[in-house]
């Protein structure tokens, strides 16, 4: 007798272990194959295909929701926990995000999901900029505080 629900497990054990939230919708999204079916094989064994193609497209869209709801500020703090074990640049990673949505989504689920990762692409890359300007800037020398003239 199980314990719990495809969906259930699914969460906990498969999306528990991948960090970050845009992590999550990545390996979500590279789970899709070709032809739009969820490839999960031990999902699959224990629960059957249907109940493991049912849990895993819910937890896509939860997924896609939850970012979209997201203030980018808490969105940029998460990219590079989810993409530390990517293997991928951020701009990359925030790029490949793109490639594998919820099907079917509306063309204005797509357009807020674009708009928002070209936004964080933006951000990641205007803070790398900013970094490197930071780290090629020679330090000055702290300035002594003295009293005013005159006293």
């Amino acid at each position: 007798m199980r314990l719990k629900s495809a969906l259930e497990d699914f969460k906990a054990n498969s999306l528990g272990a991948v960090p970050g939230l845009l992590g999550r919708l990545s390996y979500v999204g590279r789970l899709r194959d070709g032809s739009g079916r969820y490839e999960h094989w031990g999902l699959a064994k224990v629960y059957g295909d249907d109940a493991a193609q049912c849990a895993i497209r819910a937890s896509h869209r939860v997924l896609l929701s939850e970012v979209l709801k997201k203030p980018l500020a808490v969105l940029l703090n998460d990219v590079p926990a989810s993409c530390a074990n990517e293997h991928l640049t951020e701009r990359d990673f925030l790029a490949s995000l793109t490639e594998s949505p919820p099907k079917p989504l509306s063309p204005a689920a797509l357009a807020h999901l674009r708009s928002v990762l070209s936004a964080l692409s933006a951000l990641v890359e205007s803070r790398n900029n900013a970094s490197l300007r930071c780290a090629s800037q020679p330090r000055q020398p702290a300035q002594e505080s003295r009293p005013p003239a005159g006293t």
